[in-house]
């Protein structure tokens, strides 16, 4: 997992891994995805002014997630996982921060079946332990861990940074958050493509973020901001630094 979980949801992540049945978890990961698509389309359409680019950004978020998990593509079950954890996390804080609401909880429920269903070695069998793309990018164990970390972290930062890039806000740091927001895209697909300009642009927008936040002021944690952003991204960075580090002393 790319995230700490409670060791109850853990457990139960294990004996789903176990358990078979790929194709119906598959088609359940999807539905949930399918929902969050048909959702945020909606909102964008029917939104209130200045917020139809955020949702329609988000539908299209899912979107991909959606094919990438359907087509079965290396990559898409921890682009999607991303996406589910971020939901999750998101659900979680504001239960934290304001109190029982069961829309939230929904909310959580709903991105937990994305999370659940893709986890284990059986469904990991059907992505990213696949031989193909693994012997075309000659990757071991390690090299796949460390990619895995990086999109799914990656991922799991992109709906709070679309939300708070493409939200409505005073011009204070909105050029630095469109910015983190762009190369977080780009660099997660260099990420994908395992180019080394893909986590450079990752740590890019990592600094993006951190600098959007610190001129727009938040004196409070924003679940839908760039301070939640910059740690997901900051750990997406870390899997490469210590390699980056030893290659550079290596040709000096």
């Amino acid at each position: 997992m790319a995230f700490k979980v409670p060791s109850e949801m853990s457990a139960l992540a294990n004996k789903l891994g176990g358990l078979g049945f790929e194709g119906p978890r598959r088609a359940f990961a999807a539905l949930a995805l399918s929902f969050f698509v048909v959702l945020y389309l909606f909102l964008s359409l029917n939104a209130p002014p200045g917020w139809g680019p955020a949702f329609g950004a988000l539908s299209l978020c899912y979107l991909v997630a959606f094919f990438s998990v359907v087509s079965g593509w290396f990559w898409g079950r921890w682009f999607a996982t991303g996406l589910g954890w971020s939901g999750l996390m998101v659900a979680g804080i504001s239960l934290v921060m304001i109190g029982w609401a069961p829309a939230l909880a929904i909310y959580g429920a709903l991105h937990a079946l994305v999370v659940l269903p893709l986890s284990g070695k059986s469904m990991a069998a059907q992505y990213d332990l696949q031989e193909g793309w693994r012997q075309k990018y000659r990757m071991d164990e390690l090299g796949v861990a460390r990619l895995r970390k990086t999109i799914t972290r990656s991922a799991a930062s992109l709906p709070s940074l679309i939300l708070w890039a493409l939200g409505p806000k005073d011009g204070q740091g909105m050029l630095l958050s469109l910015a983190a927001l762009g190369l977080t895209i780009v660099g997660l697909r260099g990420v994908v493509r395992l180019r080394t300009w893909g986590w450079l642009a990752v740590a890019g927008a990592a600094v993006a973020a951190f600098g959007s936040d610190r001129l727009a002021g938040l004196s409070t944690f924003e679940v839908a901001g760039p301070r939640l952003a910059t740690v997901l991204l900051a750990t997406a960075v870390l899997p490469f630094v210590l390699p980056a580090i030893r290659f550079v002393r290596a040709r000096a």
